[in-house]
């Protein structure tokens, strides 16, 4: 199963605010002549990426916050809330003894990754028994256009049809993250972290060298860490742009918001201490502890806050409208 990625420091990131172009080019994986064709992806489309990039914790649907919480006993449960004129209430567990991830609706299903067993299951949005539909160990759930796209117990990629109950092979793989886009399929590989674009003829464009991050698509760009550096590379035929990144051992987290894109990094030379901030900053101090991104969009920022031994604290809610509050366990203050 994927983990969960700390995001790391980007205090030092482009202090000048400027990229640089690319030495030299990745690109090639298709037959000569053939070129891939421009991609772009909007606001929305980023968010529901970073948020499986994340393997998202809570799903926000027509006034319904879906999310990982406890009972009052304190086991995990998957519970509702109710979410209106600003106000957060209405705390129901839906289903028991579960770690929920890569949460998505289907036809009036939840459908996410059980961390504790990689086994695929669901649950009614309004609750109900909870069914298994793949065993698995499973990773990288999204629903795009009708289906489940999974990584399988190998690595291949699956497409699902819940209504059939039958999976399209999509991959061989054995692939870490694949996402579906255009009109084929974005894709990491599991051992040598090269980041790939199939599309609809089976042609594959090769992204990024070997050790590559899992990317992130924003408008025509790909983003990606490799060798110490944050790499943004055109679909449409702009050069390339490399940032360069502090020494770190993790993947920087990338959050797709209104004025662009969002950095976010942890410290852990003094404690845990989380930073953010954009290219050109300011960074700020955010709290001892950590914090990563659960769910960003249609207005709603739900970030899970982390105590520094990895404990969760709370969730943090905010929306466009500036209301903030914290919840936890059915608990809102």
């Amino acid at each position: 199963m994927k983990k969960r990625m700390l995001p790391l420091l980007l205090l030092l990131l482009l202090l000048a605010g400027c990229g640089r172009e690319a030495a030299d080019s990745t690109g090639g994986g298709a037959p000569a002549g053939e070129r891939l064709a421009p991609i772009s992806l909007s606001l929305e489309e980023s968010q529901a990426m970073a948020r499986v990039l994340n393997a998202n914790r809570v799903l926000y649907r027509e006034g319904s916050l879906y999310c990982y919480d406890f009972d009052r006993d304190w086991k995990p449960v998957l519970a509702r809330y109710t979410w209106k004129d600003g106000k957060l209430s209405g705390f129901r567990v839906l289903a028991e003894g579960c770690v929920p991830e890569y949460l998505c609706y289907v036809d009036g299903w939840l459908c996410y990754i059980n961390r504790d067993t990689g086994a695929m299951e669901r649950v009614s949005a309004e609750g109900g028994e909870r069914q298994l539909m793949r065993r698995g160990p499973c990773s990288c759930l999204t629903a795009r256009g009708g289906l489940l796209y999974y990584c399988d117990e190998a690595g291949r990629g699956q497409a699902l049809d819940m209504a059939r109950n039958f999976d399209t092979l999509v991959l061989e793989g054995p692939c870490s993250f694949l996402w579906p886009m255009g009109e084929g399929i974005l894709y990491r590989e599991a051992e040598s972290g090269r980041i790939l674009y199939r599309n609809e003829s089976g042609r594959e464009f090769l992204l990024s060298p070997e050790g590559a991050s899992p990317p992130l698509v924003l408008e025509d760009r790909i983003w990606y860490g490799f060798a110490g550096s944050l790499v943004a590379r055109s679909f449409s035929g702009g050069e390339d742009l490399v940032y360069a990144l502090p020494e770190h051992t993790g993947d920087p987290e990338l959050l797709p918001v209104n004025e662009g894109l969002l950095l976010r990094g942890i410290c852990d030379t003094n404690g845990v201490l989380q930073w953010e901030g954009g290219f050109e900053g300011p960074f700020e101090d955010l709290d001892r502890g950590y914090r990563i991104c659960d769910w960003l969009g249609e207005g709603l920022w739900v970030d899970t806050v982390y105590e520094p031994d990895g404990r969760i604290r709370c969730y943090l809610l905010r929306d466009e409208a500036g209301n903030e509050l914290s919840f936890l366990a059915g608990k809102i203050q």
